[in-house]
């Protein structure tokens, strides 16, 4: 219960009474709460990247990252270069990114013709079964169907329609949201988008519906949630961090009213992926220095928190090693990925 409380209040990050109320410290918070040392929180003032595994909120499949870095620049870089998504590609570990929907628009297959599978995915997905696919399929059997597998154009054939189905969901989720996209049926227990990604914000605490609910529904229940004022960004990327390739799309939204004294927060919500992390939810938070008001620098603090599959004990032990060792990564490479981009500026 006490590591329950604890986690509670660092993943509100300016969410609890302090920090609505401006009364907390920023310094004080990482080390009273996030249980930084003063070693480590020097860090982070010098401009260097922190990261921290935090106890999940689901602690047999679910990976919880902290990392932080003080910015000498104004809250609006952050939000400007944060925008700018497709400048990510080239980055480490981004092999491809496109946006879609720009101002609004309804996505068109189009935005996703440069999306492709790996063929070793490929390769997979014509001889994996319902219930032991490792490939996140809504229906497998369904996807084998509609390919065919003796033609000397299935790798064309299955790109086709793999950007046929992520565009096909996209349609729904900005008509009806999570709700809408259903379930993938690859495991040997079908897994509700919706419902995932509710259970991880829930019973992780860094968006507390107390405290934030305006955000907290946006991000849970968009379009139908939709928060006035916030700004809507989609896009996929194609990414490998060294564990292999896999495709993710992304929905972000930038709440530019933030909440207490946090000025800023910024959510990018996994919508699907390929491989590895069933649903995910990064989550940041610009916190100015308050203790140095000539400065125009803050605090930029990102809540990573995924859920990796059902696997047996033995496999996933393997897996969630790995795929922690990779959050933590992750988490470093996003945060220096802005903080240069924003010193550039």
């Amino acid at each position: 219960m006490a590591c329950k409380i604890i986690v509670a209040t660092v993943l509100a990050m300016g969410l609890d009474e302090g920090f609505v109320r401006g009364q907390t410290e920023p310094r004080a918070f990482f080390q009273d709460h996030v249980k930084l040392t003063d070693s480590e929180i020097q860090t982070m003032e010098q401009g260097q990247v922190v990261t921290k595994v935090l106890v999940s909120g689901d602690t047999t499949y679910g990976i919880l990252v902290f990392g932080g870095v003080y910015i000498n620049a104004p809250i609006s870089k952050f939000a400007d270069a944060y925008r700018d998504v497709n400048k990510l590609q080239g980055e480490k570990a981004y092999l491809v990114v496109q946006d879609f929907c720009r101002a609004g628009a309804p996505p068109k297959l189009s935005d996703f013709d440069r999306l492709e599978l790996e063929r070793k995915d490929i390769d997979e997905l014509e001889h994996c079964r319902p219930a032991e696919c490792e490939l996140q399929v809504f229906d497998v059997l369904d996807f084998q169907k509609r390919v065919d597998w003796k033609s000397k154009d299935k790798y064309t054939q299955a790109n086709q329609l793999a950007r046929q189905l992520i565009y096909e969901g996209m349609t729904h989720y900005l008509a009806g949201g999570l709700k809408a996209l259903g379930s993938y049926h690859d495991r040997s227990k079908p897994l509700n988008l919706y419902q995932a990604t509710k259970d991880m914000v829930d019973r992780s605490y860094y968006l507390p519906q107390d405290k934030a609910g305006d955000i907290y529904r946006h991000v849970l229940e968009y379009p139908q949630g939709k928060v006035e004022g916030a700004e809507d960004i989609f896009y996929w990327e194609k990414i490998d961090f060294g564990a292999g390739a896999t495709v993710r799309v992304n929905h972000v939204t930038l709440f530019p009213k933030g909440v207490g004294a946090v000025k800023l927060v910024v959510a990018n919500k996994q919508l699907y992926a390929s491989r590895y992390i069933r649903v995910a939810l990064q989550m940041f938070y610009c916190v100015p220095d308050t203790s140095n008001p000539n400065k125009p620098g803050f605090f930029l603090i990102e809540m990573n928190d995924s859920r990796v599959p059902d696997f047996g004990l033995i496999e996933l032990a393997i897996v969630k090693r790995i795929a922690t060792g990779k959050s933590v990564e992750g988490t470093r490479a996003t945060l220096e990925i802005y903080q240069r981009r924003i010193a550039s500026k």
